[in-house]
């Protein structure tokens, strides 16, 4: 496919989003006839074809109404309640594995705590909702908006879930999403200074042969780690081999899968960054099955520091999420759009810190050998 190809997918995009925007905004008001395809055509400097897709989507999905020969119309939303609930609703976005509460979740109950710290001071509570991003519909938006005030929605993939949130007109902050619209609030971890830093500190253990264990393929958290990683590669002259990057999904077994992978390698990588303590986690059972040591044959080192971490042996160097103080901001940003303080939108990156523990160390002898017969080559 040609790359021009692209191109009228990301305007069709950008139309859909200035659309809710002003939907959003109240400037299209429900009820109210929007302006016709050839006025947005202007406006916005795009193809009629593009402003037709954009509203051929968002009128299949409830959004905006076509009314032959009078025009387009904003739907009059039932999915909002016009009265204050006192709640906020804390969205835990999955896809294919349902959560049976958010205390299974290895990774949200520490945001969740920092956001019921900071909006219980101010006369909110949290209603908590896990959403299949695939299979929602609208009455169960619907039956959620009208009981809140604002959404927290947390690891976010679907445009149409968005979408259909947005069309709620709720003030809305997304917790590390893999989408980045321009006009939501969003909370994101510095995924790519964490995933340099955790690198860095296996270079510096001697490591030259370095491998990493992503996410899902199509998380912007794990792609995000990913770049990080490559970039530390580079800014040290070492080589990025494709064969050592496997990314398959979050799931421990998906760490171990991916673990067994590299130790087929010849040569097999020294060193692994996973992007998970989970998917690390799971690099140690494929370790253990192959009758190798941590660190003495291979080191590891992982991402969010969650408390199996530090109970993992040997104890698993990883890089800290600060998962408490991004629930805190998310609340601080909802309750600024709650209560008029700011009329734009704020992205904040929330730093990490690196935790060295038991399960990195010094490049050994046999492959330090290794490393002198084969010198990587520089890119």
């Amino acid at each position: 496919m040609p790359k021009h190809a692209a191109v009228p997918i990301v305007q069709h995009q950008r139309v859909r989003e200035i659309i809710l925007e002003k939907i959003a905004t109240g400037e299209f008001a429900p009820g109210e006839k929007i302006p016709s395809e050839r006025n947005l055509c202007e406006m916005l400097s795009v193809s009629r074809t593009t402003i037709r897709r954009a509203i051929d989507e968002l009128a299949a999905e409830g959004v905006l109404v076509r009314i032959p020969a009078k025009g387009t119309y904003v739907a009059e939303s039932n999915l909002t309640n016009t009265q204050s609930t006192g709640n906020i609703g804390f969205i835990r976005c999955y896809r294919r594995n349902p959560l049976t509460s958010i205390n299974d979740d290895i990774f949200y109950p520490r945001i969740l705590a920092g956001v019921e710290a900071v909006i219980s001071k101010n006369g909110y509570h949290c209603l908590v909702q896990s959403v299949n991003e695939n299979e929602f519909t609208e009455q169960t938006v619907a039956q959620l908006t009208q009981k809140v005030d604002g959404l927290i929605c947390c690891e976010l993939r679907s445009q149409r879930f968005l979408d259909t949130l947005r069309a709620s007109r709720l003030p809305i902050v997304l917790v590390s999403p893999s989408l980045t619209p321009s006009s939501v609030d969003m909370v994101e971890i510095s995924n790519r200074e964490g995933a340099v830093a955790a690198v860095n500190h296996l270079i510096e253990h001697g490591h030259r042969r370095i491998a990493f264990i992503g996410g899902s393929p199509n998380s912007r958290p794990s792609k995000v780690r990913e770049a990080g990683y490559i970039q530390a590669l580079k800014d040290s002259g070492l080589q990025v081999r494709s064969e050592y990057i496997s990314s398959s999904g979050w799931k421990r077994t998906d760490g171990c899968t991916a673990m067994e992978r590299l130790l087929a390698c010849d040569p097999r990588p020294t060193a692994v960054f996973a992007a998970s303590d989970l998917l690390a986690l799971g690099a140690y059972d494929a370790i253990a099955k192959a009758g190798l040591r941590i660190p003495e044959d291979i080191s590891i080192i992982g991402f969010d520091n969650i408390d199996m971490a530090a109970e993992a042996r040997p104890a698993l160097s990883t890089v800290h999420v600060r998962k408490l103080e991004m629930g805190q901001v998310a609340a601080r940003l909802i309750l600024e759009q709650l209560t008029g303080q700011r009329d734009y939108p704020l992205r904040v990156v929330v730093p990490t810190v690196l935790v060295p523990r038991d399960s990195v160390g010094v490049v050994s002898e046999e492959a330090k050998g290794q490393l002198q017969k084969a010198a990587p080559s520089r890119r």
